[in-house]
């Protein structure tokens, strides 16, 4: 008999718990956490030789006599390309720029942009003075293509370069030349 009680007391005891009103949390406060922001994709306003940031710049006409572009590595119609920037006063934790030159009309062996007029033996050459001497090497990684470095505390970083034809392969042939490149603005 003390069995049986035993027993019967334990399932009531389990069966009013079972039955009996289970305890509840405690009602908590909640919310809702937004984001906002904007990307640019340059900080600083690019004009080229004065004006827009993709210009099309004329090389000069030149003959094509008394040896001139007569020879592989010969230059001529050296022209300014001068690459102004303004507004970048807002970058914070940066204190350099330079640009870096990109896009499938370098040539990969010469560096030089590749001409897709009909002249021959002749592509367009990037410098930083009117001579093969300060040559860009545009077919270089980002940061080594001799391209320079401006500080963006300047009130207008300047790039000034040439542009000019270069003879390719021997001598270059009459006819239309056209060349392009991209560029971007690299921040330090």
């Amino acid at each position: 008999m003390k069995k049986t009680l035993l027993t019967a007391a334990l399932l009531t005891a389990v069966g009013v718990a079972a039955v009996a009103p289970q305890a509840r949390a405690a009602n908590t406060s909640s919310g809702t956490i937004s984001f906002t922001g904007s990307l640019t994709a340059s900080t600083c306003t690019v004009a080229v030789n004065g004006g827009t940031s993709s210009p099309t710049i004329p090389l000069p006409t030149t003959p094509l006599v008394n040896g001139v572009l007569g020879t592989a590595g010969s230059s001529a119609g050296w022209t300014a390309v001068t690459l102004t920037l303004s507004g970048c006063t807002s970058l914070t934790g940066y204190t350099k720029v330079y640009p870096y030159f990109s896009g499938g009309g370098i040539d990969a062996t010469t560096g030089y942009l590749s001409n897709t007029g009909t002249a021959g033996n002749v592509e367009v050459a990037m410098s930083n003075q009117q001579s093969l001497t300060g040559v860009l090497t545009l077919q270089n990684t980002t940061g080594n293509q001799n391209a320079g470095t401006q500080l963006l505390s300047a009130t207008t970083p300047t790039f000034s370069y040439y542009a000019g034809y270069v003879a390719t392969g021997g001598a270059a042939t009459a006819g239309g030349v056209s060349a392009s490149v991209q560029y971007t603005l690299n921040y330090q």
